[in-house]
């Protein structure tokens, strides 16, 4: 019988750097997805001015379970911002190479992308829209109404989904990592994108919100729906933000 999981490890242990692009001088590539010519970017408000509740480390950890329900409710821009800031965003910017951003990444190769399905969120179209973390804005990948329902098929999670008022797709670009890191990078895309799921779940604590992580899905309806290179781009880890109680 076949072992994928001893198979992986033993294929993405230290590497001989002696046969990674990078010292082999091979261009690095891009740090982020290319905007469309002609998409449409939207400015997020700044996480400095965003103010929000003040949760305690235990109190968020403890607190949080796995969902089975959500109400229908909605979240602001600002709080949408605030969330894709604490899971992606960049808290300073030294130069063009060396970064400070919320969540931690194996040799600052940051290999995750943020896309979500707006369900309810104030000021946007029901949706797919994909992060820049550098620049603070979002990217309408496509205004759909029936987004919520192919994420909640795709997810195997539809009521959940439906209601939710974003649900947060990762998706891992490997050779942003390899590239630097060979084999090992491998695994490094897979940890950072835990990470990012956990900064989410703390996050989401201090807008009065919950989350609830789906690593089952259907990986080819994913690629469809977020129109993904299934080559280059993996659909690795789903977050539901939703509320247990209608917002008053």
């Amino acid at each position: 019988m076949n072992d994928p999981g001893t198979e992986f490890i033993k294929k993405t242990r230290y590497p001989d750097f002696s046969t990674v692009d990078m010292i082999l001088r091979i261009p690095e590539p891009p740090q982020g997805i290319p905007v469309p010519e002609g998409a449409k970017v939207i400015k997020l408000p700044s996480p400095k001015r965003i103010k929000v509740n003040s949760v305690a480390i235990r109190d968020a950890l403890e607190q949080w379970e796995p969902e089975g329900f959500f109400s229908r409710s909605s979240i602001t821009l600002k709080e949408l911002s605030f969330l894709l800031w604490c899971t992606q965003g960049y808290r300073k910017i030294k130069d063009s190479e060396v970064t400070i951003r919320n969540v931690p990444s194996s040799g600052s190769r940051y290999p995750i992308e943020t896309y979500f399905v707006a369900g309810e969120i104030e000021g946007l179209e029901t949706g797919l829209y994909r992060y820049l973390p550098l620049s603070h804005q979002i990217v309408v990948e496509r205004v759909d109404s029936d987004l919520p329902f192919a994420m909640g098929t795709a997810s195997m999670n539809f009521k959940l989904v439906t209601r939710a008022a974003v649900t947060f797709l990762w998706v891992g670009i490997p050779y942003r990592s390899t590239w630097a890191l060979g084999n090992r990078g491998f695994r490094s895309v897979l940890i950072e994108v835990g990470h990012i799921c956990q900064a989410l779940i703390m996050a989401s604590s201090c807008i009065g919100c919950r989350v609830h992580p789906i690593d089952l899905f259907h990986d080819e309806m994913m690629i469809q729906l977020a129109q993904l290179d299934a080559e280059t781009q993996w659909p690795l880890y789903v977050g539901v933000v939703g509320r247990r109680e209608r917002d008053l």
